[in-house]
């Protein structure tokens, strides 16, 4: 999407982006811990002249998000590569979930819970992302049992764990909950009202599924 904007505006080819935002090369001089620059590409913002090199771009795009996880989390510089990867994989997958930014922390402290007792996120957001980004169909207007049982390593309904990478690029608001989570003991999450977008949270399967049976019948 960003690369079909930055063709529309005529900044760069979509073509040139996409190479641009895939290069093994550029993330590994960025300082990217992984093989391309999904998950670090800042959502924001951006003034530029057009046309405009799609390296330079990204190279901006990605300088932004350094500059915004200086803020959110000063001391990142010390983790792991690997380690901070998992952080941004995260953060996206807290990003796509969120609609409220004060949930975002619980949202993140429930999987947080569930990668520590080592069961799967089940987040509907990584399905959608198999749809939409790995299958390029059109978003789902809800995730069917069908779509749970995808194959595919990004399917945290099939596997436990973060998928192999970032679903999104996250902003500030995810990557801070992502890097400082609430402290909680939730397991799960259901939505409780579409038009505001906040969630009813569980500690256990029971009060989860009574929570479902009462959004469903509003």
């Amino acid at each position: 999407r960003i690369a079909a904007l930055a063709e529309e505006r005529g900044i760069a080819t979509a073509a040139e982006f996409r190479a641009a935002a895939t290069s093994a090369d550029l993330a590994k001089e960025l300082s990217v811990p992984a093989k391309t620059l999904e998950g670090f590409l800042y959502p924001d913002t951006y003034f530029v002249p057009a046309p405009f090199p799609a390296g330079l771009l990204a190279r901006l795009m990605v300088q932004t998000f350094f500059d915004r996880l200086d803020e959110v989390e000063p001391g990142w510089r010390t983790l792991a590569p690997e380690v901070l990867f998992e952080r941004v994989t995260l953060a996206s997958i807290v990003e796509r979930e969120y609609r409220v930014a004060a949930e975002a922390p619980l949202i993140a402290s429930v999987f947080v819970n569930r990668l520590r007792l080592g069961i799967g996120l089940e987040s509907c957001a990584t399905i959608a992302y198999i749809i939409t980004e790995i299958q390029h169909q059109p978003h789902p207007e809800y995730i069917t049992l069908e779509d749970k049982g995808i194959d595919s390593p990004y399917n945290t309904y099939k596997w436990a764990g973060l998928p192999p990478g970032p679903i999104a690029n996250p902003g500030r608001v995810a990557l801070d909950a992502a890097f400082h989570p609430a402290r909680t003991d939730y397991l799960y999450f259901v939505l409780r009202d579409p038009e505001e977008g906040r969630h009813y949270f569980s500690r256990d399967l029971d009060t989860h599924n009574k929570a479902k049976k009462l959004y469903l019948k509003k």
